[in-house]
């Protein structure tokens, strides 16, 4: 991004504006950050066992009332939350993390249902595990051979 062709682009418009929003604007924000769109998608990782598939969410800063899980089927699952800025009243000088709303949707490597779900967060990390269904995963594939 070329700043001096945006400030250039802003003397102009001042000219022609009565007043100096877009320069108040530009002193108050880096135009990179302003442009620069992040949308929050928490990592996360998934592994399983022989009993248990486990799901890790790395979801620093969001505290549990703005945490939200929704089975969207019993294979997809739905993570949704506010991350809230730690300082809220103080001035930000450098600002890399992103703050507000998110959502993502992940794929299940197996069904799971709600009632057997196990949730916990610590540091920072969303833990999520259920139980596997070996008997359906055994059953689908030795179906899907014989036919």
């Amino acid at each position: 991004m070329d700043i001096e062709k945006i400030r250039k682009w802003l003397q102009i418009t001042n000219e022609y504006k009565k007043t100096d929003f877009w320069t108040r604007v530009l002193e108050e924000k880096y135009p990179d950050e302003m442009v620069r769109m992040h949308h929050f998608q928490p990592k996360y990782d998934i592994y399983q066992n022989e009993h248990y598939t486990f799901i890790i969410f790395e979801i620093p800063g969001v505290d549990r009332e703005s945490l939200s899980l929704h089975l969207i089927s019993n294979t997809q699952l739905k993570i949704s939350g506010i991350i809230h800025p730690f300082l809220i009243l103080e001035k930000e000088i450098i600002r890399e993390r992103t703050y507000g709303e998110f959502e993502r949707i992940i794929n299940l490597p197996e069904a799971a249902h709600a009632q057997h779900m196990h949730i916990q967060i610590n540091d920072g990390l969303l833990q999520i595990s259920y139980p596997r269904n070996i008997e359906l995963v055994h059953f689908t594939l030795n179906d899907h051979y014989s036919s």
